[in-house]
């Protein structure tokens, strides 16, 4: 049974076969990635507790399917993924998991597309064909685009579970309300840090930088696992150079030592981006202590290198 890309003329007919098996017991819904199911929690509030596919310290660019995430994805009734550009590790998988309701966000109407070449957004229409690997794939760091995936999840699961449609519906309102909150708050943030450029490890902060108006000033490797080409790291190493104090950020799940080969005997601040929410405590207020803890390390951090400015100058 083909589930992907996502398409809604072939959704209801899983819809219907699952809605008349999970009034017995607990829908179970399972996330690809942490961020995801921070959205699915936000949205089930009170229903049903969403799993996780990807353990803690995995990168969903290189994980290997174990006999227990097969397990997990078996006994699902839905799965909320990204898509092949970012889970590479699934279609295989979820084409051969019958009776599973598969669910690729990257495909859902009115999510924003940011280009893989940082040229131009799209926004995917309902019916719309398009070729994952020309976009990034890193969506949920907008909170725009994470409206739009509550809003599909709070479909997909009020369609399955009729008995609990106003739950999901409160708590989807609820969700976007908080949204809201978290836009003003981060805007308010970043305005008064002063918004200065900054680097990060890799090019998966598009979607935060266009939220936000943020300033990426440059990116240490297109892919993590990879190492970046030489003439890559020649031309960063010019950009670090001309920056002056400036803020890195290394991620949780990658130590390359060329990070430090680059940056000695510069005038850096270093932080931590996760942009998959390992440390954030699940709950229906996480995927905004997410957003926000992004933020704050950010804005943190570009206070720490205007402090260094000021005492240099």
């Amino acid at each position: 049974m083909q589930f992907l890309p996502f398409k809604r003329c072939l959704m209801a007919l899983f819809l219907m076969t699952i809605n008349a098996s999970v009034m017995a017991e607990s829908l179970k819904v399972l996330a690809s990635i942490k961020p995801l199911q921070l959205i699915a929690q936000a949205v089930t509030e009170g229903v049903t507790s969403p799993d996780v596919l990807l353990p803690p310290g995995s990168s969903p660019h290189s994980h290997s399917l174990k006999p227990s995430d097969a397990r997990k994805l078996r006994n699902a009734d839905i799965v909320f993924w990204v898509g092949p550009s970012m889970e590479s590790f699934l279609p295989k998988m979820l084409t051969s998991s019958t009776g599973v309701v598969a669910v690729s966000m990257m495909d859902i109407p009115g999510i924003r597309l940011r280009s893989s070449e940082e040229e131009e957004d799209h926004v995917h229409q309902h019916g719309e064909e398009h070729d994952h690997g020309e976009f990034d794939p890193h969506i949920w760091l907008s909170t725009d685009n994470a409206r739009v995936i509550a809003q599909e999840m709070a479909h997909v699961l009020m369609s399955v579970d009729k008995v609990n449609k106003t739950q999901y519906q409160e708590n989807l309102e609820r969700f976007i309300k908080s949204m809201d909150q978290t836009d003003t708050r981060n805007g308010l943030k970043i305005k008064q840090s002063g918004n200065k450029p900054f680097f990060v490890f890799h090019n998966a902060y598009g979607y935060l930088q266009d939220q936000y108006g943020l300033k990426i000033a440059g990116y240490f490797t297109l892919n993590p696992e990879q190492q970046p080409g030489a003439r890559h790291l020649v031309t960063l190493k010019e950009q670090l150079n001309e920056a002056g104090a400036s803020c890195i950020f290394r991620e949780p799940q990658f130590q390359p030592a060329y990070i430090d080969r680059l940056t000695q005997g510069l005038s850096v601040s270093v932080g931590v981006l996760d942009p998959l929410a390992e440390n954030i405590k699940s709950g229906p207020e996480s995927y905004a202590n997410f957003i926000n803890q992004l933020v704050d390390n950010i804005t943190e951090c570009i206070q720490r290198t205007t402090n260094i400015d000021g005492k240099l100058s």
